[in-house]
């Protein structure tokens, strides 16, 4: 879409060339694990339902 002869397209393609960019590095690479790690213990909770089957199951972590 960047290399096309319109100007609307060139901006949307370059718009979402950098909003992929800015996704891939900053957001998944920088900030998720920072979260990850602010929050700790409770990135890895469980809905109820899956707590209780996995006891059930006797699965270990």
């Amino acid at each position: 879409m960047a290399a096309s002869n319109l100007t609307a397209l060139k901006v949307i393609g370059v718009g979402l060339t950098l909003a992929v960019v800015l996704d891939a590095t900053i957001v998944r690479g920088l900030l998720v694990p920072a979260i990850m790690r602010l929050a700790g213990e409770a990135n890895w909770w469980a809905p109820a339902p899956l707590c209780r089957l996995h006891n059930r199951l006797g699965l270990t972590d």
